[in-house]
C-alpha cells in the first residue's frame, strides 16, 4: 500500500469522524429545541416538526439538515424561548 492511499484513507476516516460529530451535535441541539417546544406547547405541530428532522437525521446518517429547517429551527427557538 502506498503512502498516498494510506493518506487518503485517513483523510476519509478523519472526514468520516467529522460527519458523525457534526450530526451528533445536530440532534443534540434539535432534542433540547424539541423539548423546549414540547414543554410550552405539546399538541403543537413544531415539535413534529423538529422529530422528524432528527428521526431522518438519524436514520440517515448522510443526510443533512436544510439551510430553510436551520432558519425555521432558529425561529421557533426564539419564538418558544420568550414564551414563559
Amino acid at each position: 500500500m502506498s503512502t498516498t492511499s494510506k493518506k487518503l484513507i485517513d483523510i476519509i476516516d478523519e472526514m468520516n469522524l467529522k460527519e458523525d460529530t457534526t450530526n451528533t451535535m445536530v440532534v443534540g441541539k434539535l432534542n433540547r429545541l424539541a423539548s423546549l417546544i414540547f414543554e410550552r406547547d405539546k399538541y403543537s405541530d413544531d415539535v413534529q416538526f423538529v422529530s422528524t428532522i432528527i428521526e431522518d437525521l438519524i436514520s440517515s446518517p448522510h443526510h443533512r439538515i436544510t439551510k430553510l429547517e436551520i432558519e425555521k429551527c432558529n425561529n421557533l427557538y426564539k419564538q418558544y424561548k420568550e414564551i414563559k
